[in-house]
């Protein structure tokens, strides 16, 4: 009798089970979700300017080959596509850190307070990353556009991490005690 009480409280539910492979799944998409924003905002503003892929292609020469001015950066396939690479690697990179985050707070629950802390922490960095990749090509890629891409990317990765979570984060004033 008390092995089988010891084995019903040792079950792991199914989301216990489940959530190690579902972080990465999770983190993959936000990751994805939040690359697509950014080269979506970067699509239709190059489309209205009248030159597709501009965007991706000048900071690819930008990073490829350390082009300073919009002049002599070419816009080829290689710099549209290795930039495209970087990006979607980044993101999907920043993706999974935060959704193993994520993971960890609906272990512990004391953790999601610094959790949301270290999230406003790298939201008022990549501000500031964005601000000086957009002053290092100033004339290449429009500011506001920069800004508004990463924003639209902001906005949808916490969506989607405010679905994955939901339960979570309705929990939050009570892991704060």
């Amino acid at each position: 009798m008390a092995t089988t009480e010891m084995a019903r409280d040792q079950q792991i539910t199914p989301t216990q089970r489940h959530r190690p492979g579902h972080a990465v799944q999770e983190g993959i998409t936000i990751g994805l979700l939040g690359a697509m924003a950014v080269m979506l905002a970067f699509f239709i503003a190059d489309v209205a300017e009248g030159v597709p892929f501009r965007t991706p292609g000048l900071l690819g020469a930008a990073l490829f080959h350390g082009a300073r001015d919009p002049g002599e950066a070419a816009i080829t396939m290689p710099n549209v596509l290795g930039y495209t690479v970087v990006h979607l690697v980044s993101f999907i990179t920043f993706g999974l850190g935060v959704s193993g985050l994520f993971a960890l707070a609906e272990r512990e629950k004391r953790v999601l307070s610094l959790v949301l802390v270290l999230g406003a922490c790298l939201a008022a960095g990549g501000v500031m990353a964005a601000y000086f990749v957009a002053q290092w090509i100033i004339e290449a890629v429009t500011p506001w556009v920069f800004f508004a891409a990463h924003i639209l990317a902001a906005a949808t990765m916490v969506a989607a991490l405010f679905y994955y979570h939901r339960r979570l984060l309705r929990e939050f004033p009570a892991a704060t005690d």
